[in-house]
């Protein structure tokens, strides 16, 4: 039987996964600067920092969960209008024209402060504890164990954003002045910005 909720996550992850943002920044300048190698370097302290992200978050929201069952409907209406704010956020945002990624190329650097430079970049933006806190719970489903959910689908997420971190560095190496162009990212943007008020919308519905 098709778990449809995983689906949901994964499109849902896919997409925010190539919404542009300071880790995108981070590869686009590495993949620049040190081509191949810099992209696999980078995207690897970066999912590195997801899974330390996700562990956290998961064996937290595991131990609140069990103290209070009311929790998780709590948690997955503010993930539902989260996803609506993020949706709304990156609309209003995509009316800016978005910051030139060739600027401050870095020079060449040791394999160890490439890999750093994802990995600190990752690790120190606050948001993805809150994005996943609220995110997160939103699929998973009544019944099942909380714990080893919340980790599939925090590693499923890591996956897919270390996956397309990768795709989209190797094409910056060949295709840079069409992946970085403004008019480019911001029509991701709008996209993305569409959907995720759908996606909002439809869990809360769902609640109802």
């Amino acid at each position: 039987m098709i778990d449809t909720q995983l689906v949901a996550f994964v499109g849902v992850s896919l997409l925010l996964s190539i919404t542009p943002g300071p880790d995108m920044a981070v590869v686009t300048r590495n993949a620049l600067a040190h081509g191949r190698r810099g992209v696999v370097l980078t995207t690897s302290g970066i999912a590195l920092a997801l899974v330390i992200w996700v562990t956290a978050t998961a064996v937290g929201l595991s131990a609140l969960l069990r103290t209070s069952g009311e929790l998780l409907f709590v948690l997955k209406i503010v993930g539902a209008c989260y996803l609506a704010f993020l949706g709304i956020r990156t609309l209003i945002e995509s009316r800016r024209r978005p910051p030139d990624l060739l600027t401050g190329i870095a020079t060449a650097a040791p394999a160890h402060t490439v890999f750093r430079q994802g990995f600190l970049s990752a690790l120190s933006n606050p948001k993805l504890g809150v994005f996943f806190v609220t995110f997160l719970p939103q699929f998973v489903l009544p019944g099942q164990a909380v714990l080893p959910r919340l980790l599939v689908l925090g590693v499923t997420f890591a996956v897919i954003g270390w996956l397309w971190m990768n795709v989209y560095g190797f094409f910056v190496t060949r295709l840079r002045d069409v992946i970085t162009a403004p008019r480019v990212r911001q029509w991701m943007e709008r996209v993305t910005g569409v959907v995720l008020l759908g996606f909002g919308a439809r869990l809360a519905l769902e609640r109802v």
